[in-house]
């Protein structure tokens, strides 16, 4: 129903005049994502013919192969690529999908229905036919351009010719295909040189056997053990004996020992522990089994850091500052993962990298009556349920064991069609589109979402907790989305918006509290603002009435004045570029504390939608002094990221120093860090780099406009238009050539000007970053790879978007220009953008090449592919053709 009444026959799909028939268009677009049969029976053609088609434009058979992982984990990107292609029919045949699978999807998986514009383009189907003449004569020279591109794939090199810095002088680049990034923890790790320094000392060799001494374990302890032993043989070539008992037995080899005491302690946290290292013994002591976890993944940190095989002889207490880090992760599936084994959101490999990252939280996206079915809803709303909640058990013992919690994101209860309240009028609260709210201030409505999630709990004991948005979203109770705080409920229009949040979150918390009293509950602050009828005193008195042991979480940089190019303005969203925490979130904390509850900040520490295609940005500055300022807060809980950020990079490494406290010894410094990870010399200019980065990223022209709506996140793969396309940029799905949305508080000038500054400055950055290459000690060379892409990619999307809010601002020019001269020279600097754009394109797609997680994320998968860097070439030669042409025209006039 809602596909069909969303199509719109007035908005015309883009056209694509780099490609001489929309048929290439779909073949190309879709090469290597769908199989080739499957593409032939939607275009009406042979596999024979669309491999001839594919042929034609220069694909190879090589990009082929991999079309059964896009479909399941890249059909966000299928969706995009053929929105303004293929009609709803069509689209569905392609994905292999029903109406009712892809209005799930569009509903429910992160608002992509918004994402895609709330609107279907309308095209007419395409079928395949052959080419006529002319167009046989366009695709031979768009084959031969294909041929002139580098092909890293069939190459097996990285170009060197671009000119970003960094590009081409990669030590040890690799070759990748899509999704690669899935297998990378099940790579075994690389053995540190066997090259290496005398203990100096007071150091305790760690390179020779020692046993193990431990009580009986669980399945918690017992995993621990055995990766530690099994990592430190792989790093180090050294095998260390396990022994369940304690004092050598008779035959026995002499070797020093490491002793795990645990002892009950009330008053310690389950992760404390204390390491005692001395020359023949090492004793790791905590009150729980996290905690001798987390010792020993300590001992291997600080080897592995410091590449050398030696601990400093003392005693080490590590208590936790904060005793909640809950992350999402890089790569899961967001609409329904827990019905699919096969696409499993949290494999072993990132389980693990993840726990030594510090981290001891994972969570999902959820909908309630999926998990369970619930009172007064239709049975076939819960259908799979089961499925589901097996799914869950299974993910939260394997999480249990590498000292991780399993939360769940809880957005109650969801809003129905209105033809569902026609049995149950007096459960139908605030109307609007054809939906209603489920009224929470109905008992009946409070008494199914409380029993449902005592029975979730019940059916899952192991679940550690849930996070709650009240506010903003999708509808949920009545005042969840109403604009200024206005409601057409009759029953929650005598209430207070935050009087109705607060007691939902409370019916949560009751539900779970009594099946298991030790649940975290965290409530979000999200959306508490003055657009939905916020004001500071609501905030407090929703703080004042939510129940006793939530634990009340706030956006750490929420509503932080900015004044960027002279423009106030201030954060909505996550930013990095602006260090919180801001002073509405540390109101939200102090009330919170005051009546006893503790608190949270949700943060972001490898991007955001600043630049979230790249899996961390290498700010370390920003995320030290953000840190710094979070401890003196007391909060004692981080959420680590939204569904972007989750990757368990060098960010998170640093930022995981935070997390403890010790009793003497001072936390390294950043060039410290470096230093100990890439050598002295180069980690001094990776530090210098950072630094470099840090500044430049405090350029970034921070709206909650730019962040939705700018092209920063697509980078080089949004196309250029020589006509203006009259579409309005959509929520990080379609930048489309809208400057006037991208801008947002901002004038044009004062955009590019932004965008120019930071990509200047990043520019530095990685110039430091690339003279740093030289001067690597051994064995830090891919943790290099990863900071310099990382690093190149972002550079690339920073300096796209300027030149992008450039041609657009050009173009304008050369439409109003009077003069000859005006419109000559605006014609020459757009061919000198497009020219620059068409190399940026390239230079990304040698990274994307190399290196998979290059322009993926969780929730919108991948914002591009190899082809459409591809086609950004192809459609940069046309533009650059059609402008040649009016320039031959002006200098005749």
């Amino acid at each position: 129903m809602m596909l069909e009444l969303r199509t719109d026959p007035d908005r015309i799909a883009l056209p694509t005049p780099h490609f001489p028939t929309r048929m290439q268009a779909v073949v190309w677009r879709n090469w290597g994502l769908v199989p080739i049969k499957r593409l032939a029976s939607v275009l009406g053609a042979s596999a024979k013919q669309i491999k001839e088609v594919a042929s034609g434009l220069g694909l190879e058979m090589s990009a082929t192969g991999n079309e059964e992982i896009w479909l399941k984990r890249g059909y966000i990107t299928i969706i995009r690529a053929n929105w303004h292609l293929l009609p709803f029919g069509q689209l569905l045949e392609l994905l292999g999908w029903t109406e009712a699978q892809l209005a799930f999807t569009l509903k429910e998986d992160d608002f992509l229905w918004i994402k895609l514009g709330s609107f279907k383009p309308w095209t007419e189907p395409v079928r395949y036919r052959p080419l006529s003449a002319e167009e046989q004569e366009l695709t031979r020279q768009i084959r031969e351009t294909v041929a002139g591109l580098p092909d890293l794939r069939r190459a097996g090199t990285a170009s060197g010719t671009g000119t970003a810095p960094g590009i081409g002088t990669v030590p040890g680049a690799r070759l990748e295909k899509p999704f690669a990034f899935l297998d990378y923890g099940r790579k075994p790790d690389m053995r540190h040189p066997v090259q290496y320094r005398e203990p100096a000392p007071g150091e305790i060799r760690m390179d020779i056997p020692w046993t193990i001494e431990a009580p009986d374990a669980t399945p918690i302890l017992e995993s621990a053990l055995e990766r530690f032993a099994t990592r430190h043989e792989q790093v180090w070539g050294t095998k260390w004996i396990v022994r369940r008992s304690f004092g050598r037995a008779p035959g026995a080899p002499a070797n020093p020992v490491v002793r795990i005491e645990i002892a009950a302690d009330a008053s310690a946290g389950s992760e404390d522990h204390a390491v005692i290292v001395e020359e023949d013994r090492i004793t790791i002591r905590a009150a729980a089994e996290t905690g001798i976890m987390r010792g020993l993944q300590w001992i291997a940190g600080q080897t592995g850091q410091g590449r050398v095989p030696y601990l400093m002889a003392g005693t080490y207490t590590r208590t936790t500052k904060f005793d909640l880090r809950i992350i999402y992760s890089y790569s899961a599936v967001y609409g329904d993962p827990l019905l699919t084994p096969e696409s499993d959101p949290y494999p072993e490999d990132l389980l693990e990298r993840l726990s030594e990252a510090g981290v001891n939280g994972i969570w999902l996206q959820s909908v309630l009556y999926n998990l369970v079915p619930l009172n007064g809803l239709p049975k076939e709303m819960s259908a799979d349920w089961e499925k589901r909640i097996a799914g869950l058990r299974l993910l939260a013992a394997r999480a249990a064991k590498y000292g991780i919690g399993v939360y769940l994101y809880c957005n109650e209860p969801r809003s129905m069609p209105l033809s569902f309240f026609a049995d149950k009028p007096d459960w139908q609260g605030h109307a609007e589109d054809g939906y209603a709210t489920m009224c929470t201030s109905h008992p009946e409505v409070q008494a199914m979402l409380r029993d449902g999630i005592s029975r979730l709990f019940g059916e899952v004991p192991e679940l550690a907790g849930l996070f709650t948005i009240t506010m903003s979203e999708n509808w949920t109770h009545c005042y969840s989305r109403a604009v200024n705080g206005i409601t057409n409920c009759p029953r929650c229009a005598q209430r207070r918006p935050g009087e109705v949040a607060a007691e939902v979150n409370g019916i949560i918390a009751e539900g779970a509290f009594r099946v298991k009293p030790d649940a975290r509950i965290l409530c979000w602050t999200w959306g508490w603002a003055s657009g939905w009828g916020w004001t500071e005193k609501e905030i407090e008195f929703a703080i004042e009435k939510l129940p006793d042991n939530v634990i009340v979480m706030a956006t750490s940089e929420e509503a932080i004045p900015t004044s960027v190019a002279g423009v106030r303005g201030q954060v909505a969203d996550y930013s990095m570029s602006v260090v919180g925490p801001g002073d509405k979130s540390l109101r939200s904390w102090q009330a919170a504390q005051a009546r006893g509850l503790r608190t949270a900040a949700k943060v972001q520490f490898n991007n955001t939608w600043e630049c979230s295609a790249v899996p961390f940005l290498p700010v370390f500055q920003l995320i030290e002094e953000h840190l710094g300022r979070l401890k003196e807060s007391g909060v004692t809980g981080l959420m680590l990221s939204w569904t972007l950020g989750g990757y368990p990079s060098l960010n998170l490494a640093l930022a995981a120093d935070y997390y403890w406290e010790t009793d003497s010894h001072a936390r390294p410094s950043i060039r410290e860090r470096m230093e100990d990870k890439f050598g002295s010399a180069a980690g001094r200019a990776i530090a210098d780099a950072s630094a470099a980065f840090a500044g430049a990223f405090r350029q970034f022209p921070f709206d909650l406009a730019v962040l939705y709506f700018a092209p920063q996140n697509f980078g080089p793969a949004n196309l250029l238009h020589l006509n203006p396309t009259g579409f309005e940029a959509t929520m990080i799905g379609y930048p489309y050539d809208d400057l006037k949305s991208w801008r947002g508080i901002y004038s044009a000038a004062q955009f590019a000007g932004q965008f120019k500054k930071l990509a200047g400055g990043w520019k530095k950055g990685l110039r430091l970053l690339e003279a740093a290459g030289e001067k690597l000690s051994p064995g830090s060379e891919r943790a290099y790879d990863e900071l310099m892409t990382a690093a190149t990619a972002a550079y690339l999307h920073f300096y796209s978007t300027f030149l992008q809010i450039d041609f657009v601002r050009t173009r304008e020019k050369y439409a109003t220009a009077r003069s000859l001269s005006v419109r000559l020279k605006a014609c020459r600097r757009l061919i000198d953008i497009a020219r620059a754009e068409a190399g940026n394109a390239g230079q990304l797609h040698d990274l994307v090449c190399r290196d998979s997680r290059i322009g993926f994320e969780a929730s919108n998968h991948y914002y591009y592919t190899v082809q459409d860097l591809r086609e950004k070439t192809l459609n940069c030669r046309g533009v650059i053709e059609a402008l040649q042409n009016i320039e031959r025209q002006l200098t005749e006039l």
